[in-house]
């Protein structure tokens, strides 16, 4: 399978990397933004060709699959060009800066009728697999309460718009929460701007889903990712609680106490000594494109679906709002 790579920093490696490791995959470009010198370091590097038009690249090297990776105030103008050129392919969040044209990306790739998909790579990580598992399976019951807490520092942020971590780093809580909670039907929150920059750097969040469940999300900029702890995501439900701590560090799951079991056993998984693969998050990443070209292979819907993307920004957008104007904001005002 031809794969071509938009994208040329950090993040932008990890896919180039991640098709390069992948014996299935031929890497047939890669297509840089701004930076010619460090595109074409990059293809010397994995052996294929430097682009810097999207458009050019797509044309030259009929790609069957496309990861774009661009900075986020040009992810509307890069995915639109891939997905009117009709090619299969993995975004990177937020899906845009904005609803409306989220929900444009949305249609065009409708229209196009091509498999795409959004890269909330958390998920493939191993401690949230054996959540979704535990989820499938029964044991966490229907869901009553989720919790979301990431508060890894970015700062200082490189929006100037207020809480523009929640449309980039925090779109993968909200995710997290509809995905395990389902969607969520309105959200209340308060923000804190500890600098007086008007970003608002740390806020918490008050959510209800339509299932009539609650949660709680935390998120801020102003911690340090050095600092452990920092990430949890909590799903409790009638027969169980479970929690992810730290991404790909540990996953624990704890039953409701019954009458035939007064005092079960906890579970508890944690990333093993020799398992280089789990203890590195990149990889998360790797193990998505996989999951990706197995569907395409077996003409199979993608694992997250560009869609998810969209409710993603709206719960972003309606939090934001909530913060800002000190009011409940419900989801259906954004769709």
């Amino acid at each position: 399978m031809r794969a071509a790579v938009v994208g040329t920093g950090g993040w932008g490696h990890t896919h180039i990397e991640a098709y390069w490791r992948n014996p299935e995959i031929e890497l047939v470009g890669i297509c840089g933004h701004s930076n010619r010198s460090r595109a074409e370091s990059a293809a010397r590097q994995y052996n294929t060709r430097a682009y810097m038009e999207i458009e050019e690249m797509l044309a030259r090297e009929q790609p069957d699959l496309v990861s774009v990776i661009a900075p986020d105030a040009y992810h509307f103008e890069a995915y639109k060009a891939v997905i009117e050129a009709g090619v299969d392919c993995l975004l990177e969040k937020p899906l845009a800066m904005d609803v409306e044209e989220a929900r444009e990306l949305v249609r065009l790739s409708r229209s196009k009728g091509i498999r795409c998909g959004i890269n909330f790579n958390h998920r493939f990580a191993e401690p949230f697999l054996q959540l979704a598992s535990a989820v499938r399976d029964g044991q966490i019951g229907p869901i009553n309460h989720a919790a979301w807490r990431f508060t890894g520092g970015h700062y200082p942020e490189g929006h100037k718009i207020p809480l523009a971590h929640l449309l980039y780093m925090q779109s993968h809580g909200f995710n997290a929460m509809q995905t395990f909670g389902g969607r969520i039907a309105s959200i209340a929150g308060h923000a804190h701007d500890p600098r007086g920059t008007g970003q608002f750097t740390t806020a918490t969040f008050s959510l209800q889903f339509e299932s009539g469940a609650v949660g709680v999300f935390i998120a801020s900029v102003d911690e340090d990712y050095h600092h452990s702890g920092n990430y949890t995501f909590e799903l409790m439900g009638s027969h169980g609680r479970a929690v992810v701590t730290d991404a790909i560090e540990r996953y624990e799951y704890f039953p409701r106490p019954t009458s035939a079991s007064p005092a079960p056993m906890a579970q508890v998984w944690t990333s093993p000594f020799f398992a280089d693969e789990s203890r590195q998050f990149a990889r998360t990443t790797d193990r998505h494109i996989q999951a990706f070209i197995d569907a395409k292979r077996n003409q199979q819907p993608v694992p997250i679906p560009i869609e998810e993307g969209l409710y993603a920004l709206q719960a972003a957008i309606a939090a934001t709002k909530a913060a800002l104007n000190h009011d409940v904001v419900r989801l259906e005002d954004t769709k």
